[in-house]
């Protein structure tokens, strides 16, 4: 649920009376300066103790106590039971050892708030704005690398702090059309192979995010050129360099990313930008890095059978990045997958049609349709979809 700030305002008017120091922070601010609505509400909350916000709260709404140390709150007002808001004391970092998860989280209400944004990922997402006197407060000139749409991290550790933002750095590059300032893609080099600690749900919920760029593939060629893409997606990783429908210069891959794109916003697809539908496409040919062959009669590489080991090999990747967590359908999106590969002839009867229909499913037909069209798109004949559109 989207709301203003003044709304927002007054729903924690308890804490402000009874003296808080409130902002907005984090990506709702940014959002903001982008000029864009935010779902996410993140407030932080100082001069006020823990104990004294959650008892000032609690008769208003639901409120429960998450993060380490229980240092951050969630708060639904009884009044508006759909909204969550995340309310969380100013906290600092201390390193405890070598190990990127080797440290101690101090959650202290009267920490300045320059403080906290010091901790955070990327500069454009390290500002805050008081809800007293709607000042903008912005230690490390976030603002500016914003409207020079430039991402840069805000310390040098913190990507061996919490490797997750190597993810998180691709997905804001291709969603908001950063580009990733030269030393903090040097440390996203080194730090690359530091993604395989992190765990397959929260990489999947940056992933769903990337997927709402305008164009994905712009943060999975970044994957793949930061190394990151070995660790999460190596079944992706290996179809480059597998050649394509004999064009000079592309690959499986590339076809995949130019598919993909086509899948998140071409106006010829019905369901462009359903994440099923995306992670479908994403998927749908990674069995051709194993079944590729040389095909002496029409002197081509052949993938016969891609579609069921593709199918395969995406249950396991999705099984292995817990991407049902993500709000993602597997079954659906491995179903999909294993029957990309139809004819799309135009002596299709009426009894033909109802067979296909009968063996896919009516609730899988047209999103089978759009994927289609998709990797037609993606194909070396990208205008070349009269017959899935004549069929669906």
């Amino acid at each position: 649920m989207t709301m203003e700030k003044s709304e927002i305002a007054a729903l924690l008017s308890p804490l402000i009376r009874a003296g808080a120091d409130i902002y907005e922070v984090g990506g709702p601010v940014r959002d903001r300066l982008l000029g864009a609505a935010s779902k996410d509400h993140d407030i932080l909350c100082r001069c006020l103790p823990m104990k004294k916000l959650v008892s000032l709260l609690r008769p208003h709404g639901k409120v429960a106590a998450v993060g380490k140390s229980f240092g951050v709150v969630k708060f639904n007002p009884r009044r508006l039971p759909g909204l969550e808001i995340d309310i969380a004391l100013p906290r600092r970092e201390r390193s405890t050892g070598t190990g990127h998860r080797d440290f101690d989280v101090d959650f202290d209400p009267n920490l300045p708030v320059e403080a906290d944004l010091g901790r955070r990922d990327f500069t454009v997402n390290a500002m805050a704005v008081s809800f007293a006197d709607g000042r903008l407060v912005d230690p490390f000139g976030g603002e500016a690398d914003l409207k020079a749409k430039i991402l840069r991290q805000v310390f040098p550790k913190a990507f061996e702090e919490d490797p997750l933002r190597l993810v998180r750095a691709v997905q804001f590059a291709a969603r908001f059309g950063l580009t990733i300032e030269p030393i903090t893609w040097s440390a996203m080099r080194e730090n690359a192979e530091l993604v395989a600690s992190v765990s397959g749900e929260r990489i999947s919920q940056e992933l769903v995010k990337l997927m709402r760029a305008p164009r994905p593939s712009v943060g999975f060629d970044l994957m793949h050129d930061s190394g990151l893409m070995k660790h999460i997606l190596p079944e992706l990783d290996a179809l480059r360099g597998i050649e394509q429908d004999k064009q000079p210069g592309d690959d499986v891959y590339g076809h995949t990313m130019r598919a993909l794109d086509a899948a998140r916003s071409d106006r010829e697809i019905e369901s462009a930008g359903d994440p099923d539908l995306l992670f479908a496409i994403l998927l749908h040919d990674i069995g051709k890095a194993r079944t590729a062959r040389y095909h002496p009669p029409s002197k081509r590489v052949v993938f016969f059978g891609h579609q069921i080991v593709s199918a395969r090999l995406a249950r396991r990747w999705m099984e292995r990045m817990k991407l049902a967590s993500a709000g993602l359908h597997p079954e659906r999106i491995s179903a999909l997958i294993e029957h990309h590969m139809f004819e799309t002839k135009a002596s299709y009867t009426d009894r033909a049609i109802r067979r296909f229909v009968a063996k896919i499913g009516v609730d899988l037909i047209f999103s089978l349709l759009d994927l289609r069209l998709a990797d037609n798109r993606g194909g070396k004949h990208p205008h070349g979809i009269k017959g899935a559109v004549r069929l669906r």
